[in-house]
């Protein structure tokens, strides 16, 4: 049980009075309806590396992690659509490494992942999810044909753009505020075995952030992130070109081939992950936002300060940064870490903090509480399975007084008001 009582920010501990597991414990229509009939705080989990209690509850945790899950392909039913066999249907405790993994087996791979692979697929749908194919093909939300959702009551429905579009809105990117995504049906891309990859070192952020202002218009550039990790600021760029036609192209050394680049990315991270992810003495806040040029440029100048100074230059693990840019007529998911402009730019700022340093556990939540101010100043939007004390004026700054209303009427609505309670950090709207 105390796996579940607390998360990967290890700042708050929730014991809940129990766990239940779709299959199981029943199915999940009616565990959610018995959840919600209880009059208690239901919270989902899969992972668990929500960093700000989200997944946390008194009430009922469905433990929605699923190493048994099986994918299968599926055709597009939609008139004039010819996806054929390029939609993969999944329940959503699977993980993006092993839908990955098989997809690969298939030929066939997801176009966004995030570095990190050890996470499910209705975890980060549930926040929209970014990575270093994002410079091209957006959020992982982008990529879902449609989900299935379960609500309190223990309905399910299909949601997509063209049914119930209003609750596909709203589920994805909105942490889990609507209803359960039980599985997802989603778009892949060819598989590429060998990806060639290029590193380019920087002086500083600003830099850094400089280089990455002409990555969105580069069409050599498949894929992007850059990267401060405490020695170095780099970028890390994956080219377009297949490996032989790159590597011959540029200079010697410059270019090198990359074989299973996403699957790679993710032992990097992996590798550095762990040790965090089992000390239990420490907490980890980490926090991402979405800006535009505009704003982008403004936290830069922040951050170059923030990284000179304790409690940042003590406990950063690192900086990330990321390029977006969503497809043409994207969906405008109500709570997605999005914007209204052709390219954004995303930053994650990793701290991890002995639990028993009070002082500096409370100077990095100063910190962060800044940088939240900063991003809502610059009409930024935060990623909410991050670090951040919301109140009811910054979520009415981000998000809008319209669509907030709108949510908790649709909560009521389907029997949800006890349903995930804590997505904005326990502040309701």
């Amino acid at each position: 049980m105390s796996t579940f009582s607390s998360d990967f920010g290890r700042s708050l501990t929730i014991a809940p009075e129990k766990v239940v597991r779709e299959g199981a414990d029943g199915e999940i229509g009616d565990l959610m309806a018995a959840a919600a009939a209880s009059g208690k705080d239901t919270a989902v989990r899969g992972a668990g590396r929500s960093c700000n209690t989200q997944t946390l509850a008194s009430g009922t945790v469905l433990d929605n992690f699923r190493e048994d899950a099986e994918p299968r392909f599926r055709g597009s039913e939609t008139p004039g659509e010819h996806l054929g066999e390029h939609l993969v249907e999944v329940p959503s405790g699977i993980t993006w490494y092993a839908l990955e993994k098989w997809l690969n087996a298939h030929g066939r791979a997801n176009p966004v992942l995030p570095s990190y692979l050890n996470l499910t697929v209705g975890g980060t749908l549930s926040i929209g999810g970014f990575g270093h194919g994002s410079l091209r093909s957006g959020l992982q939300i982008d990529q879902v044909e449609e989900i299935e959702l379960v609500d309190g009551t223990g309905r399910s429905r299909t949601c997509s753009r063209r049914e119930n579009s209003e609750l596909f809105r709203f589920a994805l990117g909105g942490l889990g505020q609507v209803g359960f995504i039980r599985t997802a049906l989603l778009r892949t891309v060819p598989y590429r075995a060998v990806t060639p990859v290029s590193r380019i070192p920087h002086t500083g952020i600003s830099d850094l952030a400089e280089f990455m202002k002409g990555v969105a218009a580069d069409p050599a550039v498949s894929g992007y992130f850059g990267m401060y990790d405490r020695t170095s600021w780099y970028s890390q760029i994956a080219l377009a070109a297949e490996a032989p036609e790159a590597m011959e192209a540029a200079e010697p050394g410059t270019v090198l081939p990359a074989p299973d680049y996403t699957l790679l990315l993710h032992q990097e991270v992996d590798q550095h992950l762990v040790p965090v992810l089992q000390d239990e003495s420490r907490v980890n806040l980490w926090a991402d936002y979405v800006f535009d040029e505009a704003g982008f440029e403004g936290i830069t100048k922040t951050l170059e300060q923030l990284t000179r100074e304790s409690p940042f230059a003590d406990n950063l693990i690192s900086l990330y940064f990321l390029v977006i840019k969503r497809p043409e007529a994207a969906v405008p998911f109500a709570f997605a870490p999005s914007l209204d402009t052709p390219v954004q730019y995303g930053i994650g700022v990793f701290t991890t903090i002995e639990k028993s340093d009070s002082h500096a556990v409370a100077e990095t939540r100063r910190v962060l509480r800044e940088l939240l101010a900063a991003c809502a100043q610059a009409k930024g939007r935060p990623y909410l399975y991050g670090s951040h004390e919301l109140d009811a004026e910054l979520l009415e700054g981000f998000y809008g007084a319209d669509a907030l209303r709108r949510l908790e009427a649709l909560r009521e609505e389907h029997a949800l008001t006890r349903f995930n309670p804590r997505a904005f950090g326990g502040v309701r709207p």
